[in-house]
């Protein structure tokens, strides 16, 4: 019998925007978006989308985008915390805080101002139509059988991808030191491999997936988010026994340097962004899901997947 467990590292991830729309914020004199990783990624995305939403209210009089790769994040976090400037806010998501662990950095919510968790996008097991994993239970009884059997790829060790699938297999029972997991440079490259048969199983988001779904390309077997997602014929992982609701999350940090006033400031910013209508029409046309979480219930919330996340690496043997 599938033993059942209680894991969720989205614990809170519901909290969504209300669209409430507040009143506008102070009007900032310049705002810059600081992008640990390629300038091409989902977080340069997030950041893009951010920009245009800001200069579109006219909420800032300068908005700029500037993406800090090299260390994995590792160096952009560290200059960050020296040099943050007032305006400057550094786009953070499961990657920088695996990254952080990892390099035994500071903790982020205690060397930054933690503002707002704003987005997040659902994830998807995913298998190619030649594989032997027709449904969920087909995947999990391999796990079970042997943990080192399925292959599943996903993005970077210690991403989005590699946790979900650690803490999957710790709702299934199964033993996370011996996963097999094939870790590309990207998400999009993983499913790619999974398209074309190289990897029969893989985590990809929602975004990367849904077309090769709609195509045939791709079966899915299970989906992170609490309810079943449109468009896609599989059930939640809730649904499948494993008691977890999991997304691939963006927010924002500001420097410690910053007072509180302009700390504040910057809070209202973040809420006006999190309730506008505007926000949730950005989310839709990009596949993500708003997810507003802001101020103290979001800095209790980053400690609390910091802890999380240093013992899931440790499990997985990333530590």
């Amino acid at each position: 019998m599938r033993r059942r467990s209680v894991f969720a590292l989205g614990a809170g991830v519901l909290a969504l925007a209300a669209g409430c729309g507040t009143a506008d914020p102070p009007v900032q004199s310049e705002i810059a978006f600081v992008v640990p990783g390629p300038s091409g990624g989902q977080n340069a995305a997030f950041a893009r989308v951010m920009k245009e939403l800001i200069e579109h209210r006219r909420w800032a009089h300068k908005v700029g985008v500037s993406a800090r790769p090299g260390g994995g994040g590792t160096l952009a976090i560290a200059r960050f915390v020296a040099a943050g400037r007032q305006g400057d806010l550094m786009v953070a998501d499961p990657a920088l805080v695996s990254v952080a662990v990892m390099d035994r950095a500071a903790p982020i919510a205690g060397s930054t101002w933690p503002l707002a968790r704003l987005a997040g996008q659902w994830e998807v097991l995913v298998a190619s139509p030649s594989s032997r994993f027709r449904t969920f239970d087909d995947f999990a009884a391999a796990l079970l059988r042997d943990p080192a059997g399925p292959k599943v790829a996903g993005g970077a060790a210690g991403g989005p991808d590699h946790l979900l699938y650690g803490l999957t297999a710790q709702g299934l029972g199964a033993d996370t030191r011996l996963l097999d997991y094939a870790s590309f440079p990207t998400g999009a490259q993983a499913v790619e491999a999974i398209v074309d048969g190289r990897v029969a199983l893989g985590f990809g988001c929602h975004r990367d997936v849904v077309a090769h779904i709609r195509a045939g390309r791709l079966r899915p077997l299970a989906v992170s988010a609490s309810e079943r997602i449109e468009g896609v014929d599989a059930p939640t992982l809730v649904e499948s026994g494993v008691r977890l609701v999991y997304a691939n999350w963006w927010g924002l940090l500001a420097s410690r340097r910053l007072g509180q006033t302009q700390r504040d400031a910057l809070l209202a910013l973040c809420q006006a962004i999190g309730e506008s209508n505007a926000w949730g029409q950005a989310c839709a046309r990009n596949g993500w899901t708003p997810m507003l979480l802001a101020g103290d219930d979001f800095r209790m919330w980053l400690e609390a997947e910091a802890g999380r996340t240093d013992k899931l690496l440790g499990d997985l043997g990333l530590l």
